[in-house]
């Protein structure tokens, strides 16, 4: 099975809640359409700096974490919505270096029921999980 990509738009969750309320336009909201790398061995997604800069999020704490890299200390970063196709998810964010690919976690995908098939190696629609 090789790599797998999703089209991702990523909102910046303050504005899009404020959106919601009525005191945001949609347009007004800060967004960034992505093609992401399915990830499944990440917790969470991870976008470069740049975009995190684009959304305004702000830094919640750094963390020693397991990474694809080693053991780290990792930037966690504000909160967003993660929209695949018609469905979302809200999730921190961890931030990595400028220039990498964003990916998407296993938390935003099990919240928006996707499931990788190892067969096709796609994105397969289920049950968002809901415990």
């Amino acid at each position: 099975m090789g790599h797998i990509y999703v089209k991702a738009t990523i909102f910046n969750a303050i504005d899009y809640v404020r959106y919601l309320g009525g005191e945001l336009r949609l347009e007004d909201v800060r967004k960034v359409e992505v093609e992401a790398l399915v990830d499944t061995g990440a917790t969470f997604p991870a976008l470069p700096e740049d975009i995190v800069s684009k959304l305004g999020l702000p830094k919640i704490g750094e963390h020693v974490a397991e990474t694809a890299e080693g053991v780290r200390k990792i930037e966690l970063m504000g909160m967003v919505i993660i929209m695949i196709e018609d469905r979302v998810a809200e999730t921190p964010i961890i931030k990595r270096v400028k220039g990498t690919t964003p990916l998407i976690g296993v938390v935003a995908l099990e919240q928006m029921g996707f499931r990788v098939d190892p067969v096709t190696g796609k994105l397969v629609k289920g049950l968002p999980l809901m415990l």
